[in-house]
């Protein structure tokens, strides 16, 4: 599943994809894989041929802009270009992650060294944000400074501290039951955009279920094993490398699986 993280906002209008992550998970085995595409990676493969001449976090808004259907299209260039099957993806933005981290009651995430950013905006009068080393206990708010900042290290442990935020909401959702269900679909009605449909959300509760969260295999596909130096921030992805990655780290394809599960 494609999951994307949007920074749209009324000021900065459009939908930058600053968080593409890609999540593969087997119900038989319950591995887990996950691979973030860092936001500055440039020269990225279209599937009808040729390179997006922008960065990869523009890609979801030009496809939208010309088929009008951006998560789809952003679905197939990234299947292609990694030689995986992407079945859904979603979108979600500022909103969205506030709103299901709180509806879950926060989540908790330890922090191997201290972080601090000294450029962030918590508010229009309060710059700077950040964590002592250890576990802390975030809610919605805090949550998306988390995944939002990059000023305290750079854009790659940024996607790090944002796959940590999946994992440890999945953690805490599988810990709550499916009871809160009703109360997620109903924050993703108004917060998500997505092609996986409601009426399975017990099927996808069930298939996470079975994850070994805590043991999966994540990387982020930035330089200099993922990709080189297209000058300034821009880098360009290697391919080989990545779907080397994949083809170790992702659970193996199971022609004769179905999901989701017939009625």
């Amino acid at each position: 599943m494609l999951l994307l993280g949007s920074d749209f906002r009324p000021s900065s209008p459009g939908n930058r994809t600053d968080a593409i992550m890609v999540v593969s998970l087997d119900p038989a085995t319950g591995q887990v894989g996950a691979f973030s595409v860092p936001r500055d990676t440039a020269g990225f493969p279209l599937p009808e041929g040729g390179t997006f001449k922008g960065k990869v976090n523009a890609l979801y808004q030009w496809y939208q802009s010309r088929n009008g259907n951006g998560l789809a299209s952003l679905e197939k260039a990234i299947a292609k270009a990694y030689g995986i099957e992407i079945d859904y993806g979603a979108l979600t933005g500022f909103a969205g992650v506030r709103e299901l981290v709180n509806a879950v009651g926060g989540v908790k995430v330890t922090l191997a060294k201290s972080y601090y950013d000294p450029a962030y905006w918590v508010n229009s009068h309060t710059q700077g944000w950040g964590l002592s080393a250890g576990e802390h206990k975030l809610n919605g708010a805090t949550a998306l400074i988390f995944a939002r900042s990059r000023k305290g290290d750079n854009d790659f442990n940024r996607a790090r501290r944002q796959q940590q935020l999946v994992q440890a909401a999945a953690t805490k959702l599988l810990a709550q039951g499916s009871d809160l269900l009703p109360k997620l679909l109903a924050i993703a009605t108004r917060t998500t955009v997505t092609d996986l449909p409601l009426t399975r959300a017990l099927d996808v509760y069930s298939l996470v279920a079975t994850a070994k969260v805590a043991k999966a295999k994540m990387t982020v596909f930035g330089p200099t094993t993922f990709a080189k130096s297209a000058g300034g921030t821009s880098f360009t992805p290697n391919l080989g490398a990545s779907r080397a990655w994949i083809k170790k780290n992702f659970p193996p394809a199971n022609p004769g699986a179905v999901w989701p599960p017939k009625s």
